[in-house]
């Protein structure tokens, strides 16, 4: 054999050869995409909930893109009254984007968590719907048209 056929030789194995290692990473990749993923459990949580989530339902909704607004308010204030009617507005009318956790508790919290873990804290905020789209759309990966306005 020639050198020049040998080195065309090589040159074909090698071509081969990379072309075998691309078909298989494609078709890895692919069957990757078709089979099955755990995805960890799935929950039902509605956009208003009256009662504490678990850690497991928390995860579920940061991960799903959505901002979770929690409103712990002392039961025997009247404070409540006013604003939970606000706030339950403005949880319906971004369904989907958003879940509303209130709780009557023995202190308040009043906050929006977003997917990668920011916190925003509204405690001290005046509770209008300007305020609470500009801190939402300031925390939310998922965002509804009136955040792109």
């Amino acid at each position: 054999m020639t050198e020049n056929r040998k080195e065309f030789i090589k040159e074909r194995m090698a071509a081969i050869f990379i072309g075998m290692v691309m078909l298989f990473a494609v078709g890895g990749w692919a069957l990757m995409n078709v089979m099955p993923q755990d995805t960890g459990p799935e929950f039902n949580v509605p956009t208003i909930v009256a009662r504490e989530l678990t850690t497991d339902e928390i995860v579920y909704v940061l991960q799903s893109g959505r901002v979770l607004i929690e409103y712990y308010y002392l039961e025997n204030s009247t404070k409540h009254i006013e604003e939970l009617p606000v706030l339950e507005m403005f949880a319906n009318q971004l369904d989907g984007f958003v879940v509303l956790e209130e709780v009557p508790a023995n202190s308040t919290r009043f906050e929006m968590i977003g997917i990668e873990g920011k916190i925003l804290d509204l405690s001290g905020m005046e509770l209008t719907e300007n305020n609470l789209f500009g801190n939402f759309c300031s925390i939310a990966i998922a965002q509804p048209p009136e955040c792109l306005l």
